[in-house]
């Protein structure tokens, strides 16, 4: 296996829980969007705005902003506020990312989501180029998860009667399973162990 390989498979690995998260996230996030945003092809949109943006909170509140005919210097004052976060980030991969090409930062720049940035911080490749590549991978692999979620989402939405009222939750219940999965891990002293 080259090194090439083994780079994509542990990105690969390292994203299957984003995959599962961001299926279920995403596919929400386009039912809400096609019930909420008035547009025609809802699914088109809904794609286009979650290929362009990696944020939960935002796409859930986008597609509101669209059917209410919220200002786009609100909406983007708005974006900023919600996404702020995201910005502080990358402050601390600043070292890392150093010498990396300009398009290619700002294509990890645009996915460094929560996720994202659990998994590029607390990677532990030491080769600079490794360490880059698997970003890169990884944030390829997360951008195709939530463009697929919530297109897929959208889709099924305009389509077929899902109900949507309470769906939003579901970003809410997805962190409160995964604080749960946190606490249990430390209250049996596994978080010592996933430390090492």
């Amino acid at each position: 296996m080259t090194r090439k390989h083994y780079i994509f498979l542990k990105a690969f690995k390292a994203s299957l829980p984003i995959l599962m998260g961001y299926g279920a996230m995403g596919f929400a996030a386009g039912v809400v969007f096609s019930a909420s945003s008035g547009v025609e092809h809802p699914a088109l949109w809904s794609g286009a705005i979650g290929a362009s943006c990696l944020s939960g909170t935002l796409q859930f509140a986008i597609g509101d902003w669209m059917g209410k005919g919220i200002s786009v210097g609100t909406a983007a004052i708005l974006a900023l506020a919600i996404s702020f976060r995201y910005g502080l980030y990358g402050f601390s991969l600043i070292d890392r990312w150093r010498g990396v090409s300009l398009p290619l930062k700002l294509f990890l720049i645009l996915g460094l989501a929560d996720e994202n940035y659990a998994l590029e911080a607390s990677c532990t490749l030491k080769n600079r180029e490794d360490y880059v590549r698997f970003c890169a991978i990884l944030t390829a692999l997360n951008i195709s998860y939530w463009f697929a979620g919530t297109t897929i989402g959208a889709y099924a939405g305009s389509t077929l009667p899902i109900p949507h009222k309470g769906i939003e939750f579901v970003m809410a219940a997805l962190f409160i399973s995964i604080l749960t999965d946190q606490i249990r891990l430390l209250a049996t002293g596994g978080g010592k162990e996933a430390a090492r």
